[in-house]
């Protein structure tokens, strides 16, 4: 039985994942609770803690550390294994499943081959209720709560799968670099602007 409450953020409780791709893609499936917050993520470490007990080293044992960031700028760490016989589809106690299925690529499409790839189905119990939500009611919400989360909203989660330095501040200038070219900022807004967009939205 998992327990939920630890699961993924103590040593002794790893996520379990049957490969690096699995791993990969359940940072990718989850958003924070309540909130629906996406994160960035970079590969802090690989680690074997039955060292410490004497132990020698294995693949088995050996755990893959995440640190992670929010889109509210708090960090985490979560630790998998990603050496079990399956998936265990369950989100960190701070997190749920953005949608109710997760996809596992194997390899990527190419102009001369389709992509191959693997699902997993979530448990309705874990799925963000933000999934639910329209476009136009989820940018409502952010606008009234949390009125600087326009600059900090990010279309899905994403990392790289080592060790930066600098993190997450590297990782954030790109994104803002992207965001600044590409979309529009609620905070970029003259007054008048804003007063129309707030008419349209409310």
């Amino acid at each position: 039985m998992i327990n939920r409450e630890t699961y993924g953020l103590i040593v002794d409780n790893p996520i379990l994942m049957d490969s690096e791709n699995a791993a990969i893609a359940y940072l990718e499936s989850l958003v924070t609770k309540k909130e629906g917050y996406h994160f960035i993520y970079h590969k802090l470490t690989e680690f074997d803690f039955n060292i410490f007990d004497g132990k020698e080293k294995t693949n088995e044992n050996t755990l893959d550390i995440y640190q992670i960031c929010t889109n509210d700028e708090k960090l985490m760490t979560l630790f998998f294994n990603i050496h079990s016989d399956k998936c265990i589809w369950v989100p960190p106690a701070y997190f749920e499943f953005e949608f109710d299925t997760v996809i596992i690529f194997e390899k990527e499409a190419t102009a001369k081959s389709d992509p191959v790839f693997t699902s997993g189905k979530v448990d309705k119990k874990y799925i963000s209720e933000f999934s639910y939500m329209k476009e136009d009611d989820y940018l409502k919400y952010f606008d009234k709560y949390f009125p600087e989360s326009m600059e900090r909203i990010i279309s899905n989660n994403w990392g790289v799968n080592y060790k930066t330095d600098h993190f997450p501040y590297i990782l954030w200038d790109k994104w803002e670099k992207w965001n600044d070219e590409n979309s529009y900022r609620y905070s970029g807004l003259c007054i008048e602007e804003k007063s129309c967009f707030d008419k349209i939205t409310q």
